[in-house]
């Protein structure tokens, strides 16, 4: 009950919806920018990986690991970066 409350009148409220909605925006276009830049933007160990994944898919799956890495701050400041 609490939980569904605290989602009801917390993560639900308007400015936290457009918050959460430009939060994805920006980790969508952050993993684009990195797709399309391919290894020479990623950290070393991830640009290794990419360099011997075997597909597109697991070049993605690189990717979103490389992303799922980063804290709040750094995503912000590599999607500034990298689309700029």
């Amino acid at each position: 009950v609490l939980k569904g409350i605290a989602a009801h009148y917390v993560m639900r409220t308007d400015d936290r919806v457009a918050l959460m909605q430009r939060q994805r925006t920006l980790i969508a276009e952050l993993v684009q920018a990195l797709l399309v830049r391919g290894p020479e933007s990623l950290d070393r160990m991830f640009a290794d990986d990419w360099v011997s994944a075997a597909d597109d898919a697991a070049r993605r799956r690189v990717v979103i690991d490389q992303v799922a890495s980063l804290t709040d701050a750094s995503a912000v400041t590599r999607h500034r970066a990298l689309t700029s």
